[in-house]
């Protein structure tokens, strides 16, 4: 594999990488969005819908857990643009197949879970849960 092969490889890698965190931030920008919509209709209303307050919770924990899929993803590709880079650097150590664009895909969940639960991941769907249950618990208490 000629170097110029090899560096055509690594931009395209680069490219998914960018996509997929450029997709992980839009993400949270609808999660954030999305919530803050329902709750403003919500706590709007005249009749009592305290109780659907909690619904509103849902696209928060979805999104959240489609930003730890990208995450999940993006930091597979980044492992594969590494073992890539270090095959550039040192030309004979083993390198994936030229153009292969599949990350390892073992312990998937595991490595979904390890995102979910990265602060930058979980910090916008646990502060929108705190301030959605504040709201609930404060609501019943002015009762």
């Amino acid at each position: 594999m000629s170097a110029e092969h090899r560096v055509k490889y690594l931009e395209m890698l680069q490219t998914v990488i960018a996509r997929l965190s450029q997709q992980s931030f839009t993400v949270r920008g609808w999660s954030v969005t999305l919530v803050s919509i329902i709750f403003a209709f919500l706590t709007t209303q005249d009749r009592n819908t305290s109780g659907l307050i909690l619904f509103t919770l849902a696209p928060a924990w979805l999104f959240w857990g489609l930003d730890a899929y990208y995450l999940s993803v993006e930091r597979r590709y980044r492992e594969l643009f590494a073992a890539v880079a270090r095959q550039v650097r040192e030309p004979d150590r083993p390198a994936p197949d030229i153009f292969e664009m599949l990350p390892d895909s073992r312990q998937p969940f595991r490595r979904f879970a390890r995102a979910a639960l990265t602060p930058s991941v979980a910090a916008i769907p646990v502060v929108l849960t705190v301030l959605v249950v504040g709201y609930r618990i404060a609501a019943i208490r002015m009762r």
